[in-house]
C-alpha cells in the first residue's frame, strides 16, 4: 500500500498538516448556474463533517478549532470553482446521514464510503478509492492473516463506520464455520479504539489505509502499533463519497462537474498529493458509483 510509504505532510509532530495550495483556482459561471436556488441565493454550502478523521479532517490544534485536513481543503476548492463557500460544522458521525436527512446539511465530507445502503437517503459523488487496514500492538504478536482469524478477538472500530458492519459479517461467517464470534467494541472517535488497542482492550482495529497510515507514522518509530502489512482483506475495496441531499436538486450535479474541472487544472491531484493520498484518487467521479461496483 503506497500510501503508508508516503505517509502525509504532517509528519510525526503533533500539529496537523498546513492545508494544501488553493490558490489558482477561480469560479466557473457556468458551473456556478447548476447549483440550486436556495444554494445560489445564499451564497454557502452547509457541510457536516466529523474531526479529528486525519488526512481527512482534523482541527488545527487543541486551542484552534479551526478544521483542516483533505476534505476541508478538496470542499474549499469546490467551493471556490462554484463561486459559493463551503461552511463546515462538527457533528459526530453516526449523525451526518439523519443530519442531512433532516435538512441540517447539504453535504456531508468526512471520509464517508458510498455504500448502496446510504444511496437509500443520499446521494455520492465519489471522490476517492481506499482499501482497509488492520492495527495491532507490536508487543502482542496475534499471527493475524485474514478475517476468519479474527475469530474470537476483540475488534475495535468507530461507531456508524462501514467498519461494523463488515465487522457483523465477519462475526456470521465464524460462526458458520463453527467459531466463536468476533467480539466488537465500537468508539465514537476512532483515536479512542487506539487507545482501547494500547491498554489491551481490543486485539485489533479495522480502518481504513489512510487512517490507520497517517496515526501510525505519526506516533513515531517507537510508537506500540503498527500494520499489520500481512492480512489479507481480499478484494475489498471502499469508495468515498461526498453525501449530497437528495432535497438538493441538481447540487451532485454540480459538485461532479466542479471535481472535473479541478482534475482537469490539476489541483485535484495536487490536494490529493499534499495528504499522500495520490494514488488513492479517481480518473472520473460516478454519481452513487458504489452501487456499479463489486461490493463485499
Amino acid at each position: 500500500m503506497a500510501l503508508l510509504a508516503s505517509g502525509c505532510s504532517g509528519g510525526v509532530t503533533g500539529q496537523a498538516p498546513a492545508s494544501a495550495d488553493l490558490s489558482g483556482i477561480s469560479e466557473d459561471a457556468r458551473l456556478h448556474a447548476l447549483l440550486p436556488d436556495p444554494i445560489r441565493n445564499s451564497g454557502r454550502v452547509v457541510v457536516g463533517t466529523n474531526a479529528p478523521y486525519p488526512p481527512f479532517e482534523s482541527f488545527r490544534s487543541e486551542s484552534d478549532q479551526e478544521f483542516v485536513g483533505l476534505d476541508i481543503d478538496l470542499g474549499k476548492a469546490v467551493g471556490k470553482v462554484l463561486g459559493v463557500e463551503f461552511e463546515f460544522r462538527q457533528q459526530p458521525f453516526d449523525g451526518l446521514v439523519p443530519g442531512v436527512q433532516a435538512g441540517k446539511y447539504d453535504l456531508v465530507m468526512a471520509g464517508m464510503v458510498d455504500t448502496p445502503d446510504r444511496q437509500k437517503v443520499i446521494d455520492f459523488v465519489d471522490y476517492g478509492v481506499l482499501v482497509p487496514a488492520l492495527v495491532v500492538n507490536k508487543k502482542k504478536a496475534m499471527g493475524f492473516r485474514d478475517t476468519m482469524s479474527l475469530c474470537g478477538h476483540r475488534v475495535g472500530g468507530q461507531t456508524g463506520t462501514t467498519t461494523v458492519d463488515d465487522i457483523a459479517k465477519d462475526t456470521r461467517a465464524c460462526a458458520a464455520a463453527g467459531k466463536p464470534g468476533i467480539e466488537l467494541q465500537t468508539y465514537p472517535v476512532f483515536s479512542q479504539s487506539l487507545l482501547a488497542l494500547s491498554s489491551g482492550k481490543v486485539d485489533a482495529v479495522i480502518s481504513n489505509s489512510a487512517l490507520s497510515g497517517y496515526t501510525v507514522e505519526r506516533q513515531g518509530a517507537d510508537g506500540p502499533l503498527e500494520i499489520e502489512k500481512q492480512f489479507d482483506f481480499g478484494a475489498k475495496r471502499d469508495i468515498l463519497g461526498i453525501g449530497v441531499s437528495k432535497k438538493r436538486a441538481g447540487l451532485a450535479e454540480a459538485v461532479q462537474a466542479a471535481l472535473r474541472r479541478l482534475k482537469a487544472d490539476g489541483s485535484y491531484r495536487r490536494i490529493l498529493g499534499h495528504y499522500g493520498m495520490a494514488d488513492y484518487g479517481l480518473n472520473d467521479y460516478a454519481i452513487n458509483g458504489a452501487s456499479k461496483r463489486r461490493q463485499r
